[in-house]
C-alpha cells in the first residue's frame, strides 16, 4: 500500500535521519581544557611517586598511549613513507614509535619532578585542528617555561595530537628525527620499526 500519509512521511523520514552520522561539532574549548586537566593530574601523579625509573616510564607509557593519538601521531611524523605501508605495516609503526616517543617523554617528564603545571588559556584553532590549551610549567628555582597541548576530537575521540615546548612542536621535531633516523636505516619502514620498538 503506497505511504500517502503525510505525517508517516514525516515519522519516516525523521528516522531515516536520525541513521545518518551527524557531523563533527568540533573540540570545545571547554572540554578540551578539562582533558588536558587529568592528562597533568595524571603526570604529576606518576613523576612525583617513589616508583623506579622502569615503573614510572611503564606507567607514563600507559598514560601517553591512552590520552595521545599515536596513529595520528605516527603518520604525520614519517610523513609520505608512512602512507606507502600496508596496514599492518602501519599499526606496527604505530606501536613501535608509540612506544619509543613514550620512553623519551617519560623521561623527559621525569626532570619535572616537584613543579607544578597551570593550565594559562585556551584557543579554539578550528575544525580538526582542535584547541590548543595553553600551561605554564613552574619549578623551584628555575625560571617558569611555557608547554602547549594541542587536543583534536578528529578521530572520533578527544585526543592529545601535538605537544609545544617554549614554542618547540613535538611534532615537528620528531618528524625531523624521523627522516634522520629512516635514512640511517636505507629507507626500509621495517627497520625502523624494529630499530624504535627496542629503543
Amino acid at each position: 500500500m503506497p505511504l500517502t500519509n503525510p505525517n508517516r512521511r514525516m515519522v519516516m523520514a525523521g528516522a531515516a535521519a536520525a541513521l545518518l552520522p551527524l557531523p563533527a561539532l568540533g573540540q570545545s574549548e571547554a572540554t578540551a581544557s578539562s582533558y588536558v586537566q587529568r592528562v597533568i593530574d595524571d603526570v604529576l601523579e606518576i613523576i612525583n611517586s617513589n616508583q623506579s625509573e622502569a615503573q614510572i616510564l611503564r606507567r607514563f607509557k600507559q598514560v601517553f598511549t591512552s590520552y595521545a593519538d599515536i596513529n595520528n601521531i605516527a603518520q604525520r611524523v614519517l610523513g609520505p613513507p608512512y602512507r606507502s605501508l600496508g596496514a599492518r605495516q602501519k599499526q606496527a609503526f604505530s606501536d613501535a614509535y608509540g612506544n619509543y616517543l613514550s620512553s623519551k617523554y617519560g623521561r623527559q617528564f621525569r626532570g619535572y619532578r616537584g613543579a607544578s603545571i597551570e593550565i594559562i588559556r585556551t584557543n579554539n584553532l578550528g575544525g580538526r585542528k582542535g584547541v590548543l590549551v595553553y600551561s605554564q610549567v613552574r619549578q623551584p628555582g628555575q625560571s617558569p617555561f611555557a608547554l602547549d597541548w594541542q587536543v583534536s576530537d578528529g578521530s572520533g575521540q578527544t585526543k592529545l595530537v601535538d605537544l609545544i615546548i617554549e614554542g618547540i612542536q613535538l611534532v615537528s621535531t620528531e618528524r625531523s628525527e624521523m627522516r634522520a633516523l629512516l635514512e640511517a636505516q636505507r629507507g626500509d619502514v621495517g627497520a625502523l620499526t624494529a630499530f624504535l620498538a627496542r629503543a
